[in-house]
């Protein structure tokens, strides 16, 4: 089954038993966590019939909500077969709610317990179609439940932005390619500390850079900050000497983004911005691009990190902890 046949069968079978869908969850760890954010902002912020939400998935095995039930939707995503969301689709199947599983190939733990199994190729791989990740399957589910049921009326606008993706990825590759990429690298190759700041469609996208790819993979410390709590603490730290990344969406909450440009642009030196207006997003029509920003502005950050890895001589591969013991 596809997407658009996965919802279509959960309607079917929720309307037959004559008892409506309540909620969806969204259930991943880290970077996939981050991935599938995408479609829970979306959801979260056109639904008027679902309660939204999205955990960590032990979080979720220890802390489940008592409002989860079979007429809920468990989203649970994994690329490797994460024993966490393992634990979590387990629990979900036996309390009886509908499962999905977006995951890579194999991953049989996960996919024993799942309803129905969408497949995705990892982001870091820029030769996978942009269709095949996590972060646009994660959309295009949530797109089809507010199309199927709740007669969505952008959804043709959202069918029609999925098919600029492709093109849309190699003009952004070759932007920040042209120097924009190599500049962020030559500035930060030997910070010790660089700060992620993104506002409210950005919040995934903006996390798993600093988790994944700058704290993982890169070793660098980098605290994550939301655009809109810039100016409740966290401002406090900038100086002349912090290196600060700014991710600016597009979209309702574009000035809150623009209020933290202004404050690092005046007190701050070491301050790479990154605009999803730079990378083409106008080219989606305004009715869903405020939902294509963690797309756009993901595929532009892959060439951030690949030329940083490179300039410190330090591959993304390398790990010191992770996959190498039990932990």
């Amino acid at each position: 089954m596809n997407i658009t046949e996965i919802v279509a069968d959960i309607k079917a079978k929720s309307d037959a038993r004559g008892e409506p869908i309540e909620s969806v969850y969204f259930i991943a760890c880290g970077g996939s966590l981050a991935g599938i954010y995408a479609g829970k902002y979306l959801l979260e912020r056109e639904s008027k019939k679902f309660r939204v939400a999205e955990y960590n998935a032990k979080q979720f095995v220890l802390t489940t909500p008592k409002a989860f039930n079979k007429n809920c939707i468990a989203v649970c995503c994994t690329l490797r077969g994460t024993p966490e969301v393992e634990e979590a689709i387990k629990l979900c199947k036996e309390t009886g709610a509908y499962t999905i599983a977006i995951c890579g190939e194999g991953n049989q733990p996960i996919t024993q317990y799942a309803d129905y199994v969408i497949r995705f190729k990892t982001v870091a791989d820029v030769n996978t179609p942009m269709l095949e990740t996590n972060i646009t399957q994660s959309l295009w589910f949530s797109f089809e439940m507010l199309h199927q049921f709740e007669d969505y009326e952008y959804y043709d606008d959202a069918m029609q932005a999925f098919d600029f993706l492709e093109n849309m990825a190699g003009k952004i590759r070759r932007y920040v390619n042209r120097g924009r990429a190599q500049e962020f690298a030559e500035m930060n190759k030997d910070e010790e500390v660089i700060y992620v700041m993104a506002g409210a469609p950005a919040l995934g996208v903006g996390y798993a850079f600093s988790l994944c790819s700058l704290m993982e993979t890169q070793w660098i410390h980098s605290p994550f900050v939301n655009a809109a709590e810039y100016f409740h603490g966290s401002f406090e730290t900038l100086d002349k000497n912090l290196s600060v990344l700014q991710l600016i969406s597009d979209g309702r909450s574009r000035e809150e983004d623009l209020r933290a440009e202004r404050f690092l642009k005046k007190f701050g030196k070491k301050i790479s911005i990154l605009d999803a207006k730079e990378l083409f997003i106008d080219e989606i029509k305004d009715t869903v691009k405020e939902y294509f920003n963690h797309v756009v502005l993901d595929v532009a950050l892959r060439e951030y990190i690949t030329r940083l890895a490179i300039i410190r001589k330090h591959p993304k591969e390398v790990r010191r902890y992770m996959w190498k013991m039990e932990y």
